[in-house]
């Protein structure tokens, strides 16, 4: 091997110092563990000159090589970050060797396109994403709010309030987060309505979790996948859309309530549980709630989902919202009293914290 690397060492041709790097690379990262920190010093010295005039296919097999070792030399790993984005991806997504030091400098010095891929990463903390906040365009600031496996500091998501006023991808993004502060609650709250802006009150309220945002955005996320086919299916179409989708009966059923699709939510109960629209109807609107929580029951309803229909069902018919407080007390005492055996329905864990709450 030596031999062949001092003959490519002598041939000066762009060509000859990519073979020479991907080489070089091949054979100190295969085995890393057993080389020297000189020898991997030495490595990298080499490396650093010859990767200027290397042609661009040599760097970027040379980044994916890199991208997957991380102990693989930090000089050449952020000369590697700083080259063109389609190079510099596998480095920017996939290295695990950074420190938070080091994707500060990136943050603070790469431009738009990079930016946006290390506004990806899921081990990006305070300073890092402020920096990104500080310097992304509205792409980046997107993908920040989007992006669930970080923390955000309360600077970020002031900041990021600031310029969500006059972006509604950024406004929605946001309000989906499980980090926000009531101070930003309270920045949103002028700039959002609807289920947005009641969610939020919820939150500072207490009146719903972190985790229940967290639903929230799974439905939010099938809403925006699934549109036409919510829009333009019928019931009995949409039911078996969603079984060769893998969507859960509980999630169709939140998605139709929260979107005022009442009627067409008991329709499908039907359909799924194979039981007569006229059954379903009547015993949700007779009142008949023995009945409604068998169906809720067969269908393995979440508490969350069986709650909406209760407090549609009192909107529907011009009800007090103590009725729908009563119905999910009686969903809940019926599982508990082990009505079901064996059967796990979603939330009914934490009703016991949240049964005090006022109902909305």
């Amino acid at each position: 091997m030596l031999p062949h690397f001092l003959d490519l060492a002598k041939d000066r041709s762009k060509e000859s110092r990519g073979a020479l790097l991907v080489g070089l690379a091949d054979a100190i990262l295969s085995e890393i563990e057993k080389r020297t920190q000189q020898e991997i010093q030495a490595f990298a010295d080499i490396a650093l000159i010859l990767y200027p005039v290397a042609p661009p296919p040599d760097r970027a097999r040379l980044s994916r090589k890199v991208s997957v070792e991380p102990r693989s030399p930090m000089q050449l790993v952020m000369r590697i970050a700083q080259d063109e984005i389609r190079i510099a991806l596998p480095i920017l997504e996939c290295f695990t060797g950074f420190s938070q030091e080091d994707l500060y400098e990136l943050a603070t010095t790469l431009d738009e396109k990079h930016l946006q891929v290390l506004a990806r990463r899921s081990d990006i903390h305070f300073d890092v994403s402020n920096a990104l906040t500080k310097r992304g365009n509205t792409s980046v600031r997107r993908l920040l709010a989007g992006n669930r496996e970080i923390v955000l500091s309360p600077a970020a998501l002031k900041a990021l309030v600031r310029h969500a006023v006059q972006d509604v991808v950024l406004r929605e993004d946001l309000a989906t987060r499980t980090d926000l502060t009531p101070a930003v609650c309270e920045l949103l709250m002028p700039h959002v309505r609807g289920a947005t802006k009641q969610r939020l009150q919820q939150l500072l309220d207490g009146v719903i979790e972190k985790e229940e945002v967290s639903r929230f955005e799974t439905l939010r996320a099938l809403q925006q996948k699934y549109a036409i086919q919510l829009e333009n299916m019928s019931m009995r179409e949409l039911w078996s859309f969603a079984q060769g989708q893998k969507i859960s009966l509980d999630d169709l059923i939140a998605l139709l309530l929260h979107s005022d699709r009442f009627d067409e939510a008991i329709e499908l109960l039907g359909i799924a549980t194979r039981t007569a629209k006229g059954i379903v109807r009547n015993a949700i609107f007779n009142g008949n709630v023995s009945k409604a929580i068998r169906i809720a029951i067969d269908a393995e309803l979440s508490l969350d989902s069986f709650s909406l229909i209760a407090k549609a069902r009192c909107d529907k018919l011009k009800l007090p919202q103590s009725h729908s407080a009563k119905w999910i007390q009686s969903f809940v005492d019926a599982l508990q009293a082990g009505a079901q055996g064996s059967v796990k329905v979603q939330g009914v864990q934490d009703f016991a914290a949240k049964r005090n709450r006022v109902l909305k």
